[in-house]
């Protein structure tokens, strides 16, 4: 039987789970995720296309790849009962984290609910011979060898390209998928994952957001331009906005020169629109915050990159609930810095991820 799992932060670029309330997130976690999931055995269970009733929760799976066992789950829609081929959106956690943890903590199953579309959680691999005790995550936290990003699974050089590639190609046995509108994105070590996939395997996915994730590899070549979308806080307190100099490269990317990666791979204008600032009305749970989108247009194949430049909030997920005002002692999330509902990561990306598809040809 398939359970989730959770991944664990490598060096800084983490969604910290040991520095939490056990008992408040444990708390939080329940609520967002009341019902248990289905589970099965990808290895032992096979399942045709289109069978997959539509749930309010999530289907659990394992894959093999490379001799490793590896599980994910799956959100399935209720437009999924009409049959057919709906887009797809790859989730990806953070260091220390797991797909479970990754849907409960974005929120993003009831925007896929109200514009019909599969998420998928999958997990990553152990991100260190010798863990931090952890009330939620305990041993399964994991990380992603993303370029420049992070520990074991850096070290082991763990193909998780090739292993999320599988993945998709997994759901699509299962349930009718679009693949001509696969999408990707994460937080943290798993939007650094999702700029990677992106960049590598830029044939299968059609456009890439990240939350406070910056490319970190140091030169693209993507086989076509790949749209893709940022957000990324000045406050961030885990990965620096503007990277961390090293003589030895770790997570030495800034914010900016991921996006500057994009905006040249995709041929866009270098001159960017910047829109007006949105400021957190005083008095409100969000005063003190600002989100600005600053958007690079005129890519040599219609792509559009955007960056949503934020300030006063932390390593968070935009829209959701955790760590909202200026009360931290009332935070549920521990040592990420304060969340934020100025803007919406789930609507935005969405909007902008629907705009996109891959060519026929791709």
């Amino acid at each position: 039987m398939v359970r989730p799992r959770t991944s664990r932060r490598a060096t800084r670029s983490v969604f910290t789970l040991a520095a939490l309330s056990g008992s408040l997130f444990v708390a939080a976690i329940l609520a967002a995720a009341a019902t248990p999931a289905t589970t099965a055995n990808a290895t032992t269970t096979t399942t045709a296309p289109g069978t997959l009733a539509p749930i309010n929760t999530s289907y659990r799976f394992a894959v093999n790849f490379d001799g490793v066992t590896r599980a994910y789950q799956l959100h399935v829609p209720p437009q999924a009962a009409a049959g057919k081929p709906l887009p797809l959106v790859m989730n990806l956690h953070g260091d220390t984290q797991n797909g479970f943890l990754e849907e409960a903590q974005t929120g993003m199953d009831s925007n896929a609910d109200q514009n019909g579309y599969l998420v998928v959680y999958p997990n990553g691999t152990r991100v260190s011979k010798v863990l931090t005790p952890d009330p939620v995550a305990k041993q399964a936290q994991y990380g992603w060898n993303a370029g420049y990003c992070c520990a074991l699974p850096e070290a082991k050089k763990i193909n998780d390209v090739g292993f999320l590639l599988k993945v998709i190609a997994d759901v699509a046995k299962r349930t009718p998928v679009n693949l001509r509108k696969v999408y990707v994105t994460g937080i943290s070590s798993g939007g650094m994952m999702a700029n990677a996939l992106a960049a590598q395997a830029a044939g299968h996915i059609a456009a890439v957001a990240s939350v406070e994730g910056p490319l970190e590899i140091p030169t693209i070549h993507p086989s076509r331009g790949v749209p893709a979308m940022e957000f990324a806080s000045v406050t961030d307190p885990i990965v620096p906005f503007k990277g961390t100099p090293n003589k030895n490269p770790k997570l030495v990317l800034s914010a900016q020169e991921g996006v500057n990666q994009w905006v040249k791979a995709d041929g866009c204008s270098t001159t960017p629109h910047t829109s007006p600032t949105i400021v957190g009305a005083a008095g409100s749970t969000s005063a003190g915050l600002t989100a600005t989108l600053i958007t690079y247009t005129g890519c040599k194949g219609g792509e559009e990159v955007d960056f949503w430049k934020q300030s006063g909030s932390g390593h968070v997920w935009p829209g959701t609930p955790l760590n909202i005002g200026t009360d931290t002692k009332a935070y549920i999330l521990g040592g990420v810095g304060r969340g934020t509902t100025l803007i919406n990561a789930n609507e935005l990306m969405w909007t902008f991820f629907n705009r996109f598809e891959l060519p026929a040809s791709a």
